[in-house]
């Protein structure tokens, strides 16, 4: 049946976009929350790994060289298939190696590149690793990559419709009520922060379909690199081992400086070797790009044993634009107050999609109520897991992390079990609990976040005051983030017993 015309919308078109805003918005309202969280978390991915991974939490030191990190494990390469260097850089205080053996087998080691000494490993995965990746797979591979590029497509056309169905949107952006009726205050506050988040959410969805192109779209790998047939294929050089050994004497750092007069830039703090032991084996670099917006997808290939230029990326402006729609969302540059601005532009994200279902359950309890409806009860079960849920299985990973010994086998993978153990348990309290379960999950999220904070001081002996006296900022703001959450959890508590109480007693 056709939607019935309007004078003030002809075709039922608004009518049309509510339906689409409502339902879409509920649906996939639970995973948006979990990815935005996830991304808001990851703009701080690399400060959350120095808090997971205590050994590396050092001072940056000044220029390191990729020579002595590559000497410091060379015990460790002995029968690689290849291995990589991530030098320090402000953010990040340590040298990384990954190394893949022959069996496939893959090993990381930190190094303080201070002393190259190889750093005991702390068994995490950290923000880098988990939380990072989490909020574009959702832990479930490529099935869940492009789960979240359908909800990154709808999100776009969430925010489109929400600005034609609120015809006030922006006029309603100057008011906000808070009064006794906690649907006005909760719709107030959707537009609200979906008026002040509008340009950001626009671009980060959509970033965040566009970096991944290659994936959905294969052939666009022709557009970005160009058809030149002397370029390397998909832009990238690779080539076969040959079978027989070779031997790998350059200097790692004699081709970072090659690498960085080819590119007028810094040294680059990447450098990779393909096909270790064998007589094709060849170097990869990749540029920094901590002082642009853009995050830089070219390379340079130089053969291992002579050090003679292979090859290099081809560069396109095509490919320009796309460094520059990939840096914009990855935000890898040195620019803290844009870090936080992302950071609070993320959290005000969830504070729309969390508002926006929180609307769908108030505006429909009593006739859910008057009706018995099983459908309200477990919409608002849906909004509880999804939102306060997801905060405690966050919670439950950094109280795992400081809780599990560090010598335990597999202790990454018991770190990512405890995450969604907390999240399975936080669900099955909100069934049970109902509407309850909002001021007590407040309240475990106030006791998770000061229990972490603890645990952090209690098991290392970096806690939030050392931390600060000693100058690692990394370490002490994730405390600090921890114990501003915990007090903020302890005012929403407080307040949503109080209007339980109101409401149970009016």
């Amino acid at each position: 049946m056709s939607a019935p015309d309007h004078p003030d919308d002809p075709g039922g078109l608004r009518l049309a976009l509510n339906w689409f805003h409502t339902w879409f918005g509920l649906v996939l309202g639970g995973l948006l929350f979990v990815i935005f969280w996830m991304g808001s978390l990851a703009v701080f991915d690399r400060e959350i790994d120095r808090w997971t991974m205590p050994s590396t939490r050092l001072v940056a030191a000044g220029p390191v060289s990729a020579d002595s990190i590559a000497l410091a494990v060379r015990a460790d390469l002995v029968g690689a298939r290849g291995w990589r260097i991530l030098l320090p850089d402000d953010r990040t205080p340590v040298a990384q190696v990954q190394i893949t053996m022959a069996d496939g087998q893959r090993i990381r080691r930190f190094v303080d590149p201070a002393t190259a000494r190889i750093l005991p490993s702390d068994g995490s995965l950290g923000g880098t690793g988990f939380f990072y990746p989490y909020h574009f797979r959702i832990n479930s591979g490529q099935t869940g990559l492009f789960i979240c590029a359908f909800a990154a497509i709808a999100m776009m056309a969430l925010c489109i419709s929400g600005v034609i169905v609120h015809r006030r949107i922006f006029a309603d952006f100057f008011t906000l009520r808070i009064v006794r009726k906690p649907q006005r205050t909760t719709l107030d506050l959707h537009n609200l922060s979906g008026v002040l988040t509008l340009p950001f959410l626009l671009m980060i969805s959509f970033t965040g379909v566009a970096i991944f192109s290659f994936t959905y779209l294969p052939s666009a790998q022709a557009i970005l690199y160009g058809r030149d047939p002397a370029a390397p294929a998909a832009g990238y050089f690779s080539r076969e081992p040959a079978g027989r050994p070779g031997e790998t004497h350059i200097s790692l750092d004699l081709l970072r400086d090659r690498a960085a007069a080819y590119w007028h830039s810094e040294r680059p703090s990447y450098v990779q070797l393909i096909h270790a032991g064998d007589a094709n084996a060849y170097f990869e670099l990749r540029p920094d790009s901590k002082r642009t917006i853009a995050k830089s997808t070219e390379a340079i290939w130089f053969d291992a044993a002579s050090g003679a230029l292979l090859a290099t990326s081809p560069v396109t402006a095509t490919r320009r634009a796309y460094d520059v729609v990939y840096g914009i969302h990855l935000i890898q540059f040195d620019h803290w107050t844009l870090r936080w601005l992302y950071f609070v532009s993320g959290l005000a994200g969830c504070v729309l999609i969390a508002t926006g279902l929180l609307f769908w359950v108030q505006s429909r309890q009593k006739r859910h109520a008057r009706q018995r409806a099983w459908s309200g009860r477990a919409a608002e079960a849906y909004t509880i897991a999804a939102t306060t849920g997801a905060i405690i299985a966050t919670l439950g990973f950094l109280i795992a992390n400081r809780l599990l010994p560090c010598d335990l086998p597999g202790r990454e993978s018991w770190e990512v079990w405890a995450f969604h153990a907390a999240w399975a348990i936080a669900a099955l309290h909100a069934v049970v609990r109902g509407r309850v379960a909002w001021h007590e999950h407040c309240w475990v999220i106030a006791g998770g976040g000061v229990a972490a904070a603890i645990l952090n001081a209690a098991t290392t002996e970096t806690g939030l005051i050392p931390a600060m006296t000693h100058g690692l900022w990394h370490t002490a703001g994730v405390d600090l983030s921890l114990l501003v959450g915990a007090a903020l959890a302890v005012v929403a508590a407080a307040r949503l017993r109080r209007r339980a109480a109101m409401a149970r007693d009016g």
